[in-house]
This record gives C-alpha cells, structure tokens and sequence, in this order.
C-alpha cells in the first residue's frame, strides 16, 4: 500500500499540495469513495495542482483495477469508466473498495507530509514554525 501511494505522489510538495493531500482521508470519510474520486477528476487539469489530482486519480483507478482487483479493469481503463464502475459495483464491494482507497489515501498523506518536511529540512527551512 506505502508502494502505491509513493507512486502516485507528485515530485514536490509544497505547502498547498500538502494540504491536499492531508484532506484526502477526511473528505473520503465524509462524502465517500465516487464522490471523492469525482472530485479528484473535476480538479484535473494543467495546473501543477491539477496534474496531482489526475496522478491521485490514476493510482486509485490502478490500485482498484490492478492491485486489489475489486473492480474488474477491463470496465474502468479510463478514470471515468472508473467512476461509473463505482456506481454499478454492490454494497458489499463498495465498502471494500472505500477501505482500500481510505488506506491508500492514509499512506499517501504520511508520505506527503514527510517528503514536505525532508525538502523544508534540506532548505534549512522548517514548515509552519514546527520542529523537524
């Protein structure tokens, strides 16, 4: 799972990337798994924040397809047949697939959250006045 996350992690993180990063987990407990993912896509654009979406996105529909298998790939190779997969799968696999990405999302906002405090450190430059 810290495998998976890692990889869908952007290059850099700064402060508002960070952020987005930490909000995963909650905003996928309080709205749940298609309305999050729709959202990840809504922010998907050209932006260097809007690339980290779409990089977010693409290991969700990955690890649901691929790592887990609870989505059958062939009905999700794109995001939006993903997020269409969602709303057709059964409760029961739904709740599965809500856990896995809540863990993903846990691992991806730990990852973040040091690589953040490794580039501040490297700049002599400690995030948010907290100790390193």
């Amino acid at each position: 799972m810290a495998a998976a996350a890692a990889a869908m992690l952007a290059d850099t993180i700064d402060r508002p990337l960070r952020t987005r990063y930490r909000q995963l987990p909650v905003q996928l407990r309080m709205s749940g798994l298609a309305a999050t993912y729709a959202y990840l896509l809504g922010k998907s654009n050209a932006t260097e924040l809007g690339q980290a979406y779409h990089q977010v996105a693409d290991g969700i529909r990955i690890h649901l397809t691929t790592g887990s298998g609870l989505v059958d790939a062939a009905e999700a190779d794109t995001n939006e047949k993903l997020l269409h997969a969602l709303a057709t799968l059964d409760a029961s696999a739904y709740a599965r697939a809500s856990a896995e990405v809540q863990a993903l999302a846990g691992w991806l906002s730990r990852l973040a959250e040091a690589r953040f405090i490794a580039a501040a450190s490297a700049n002599e430059d400690t995030p948010d006045g907290d100790a390193v």
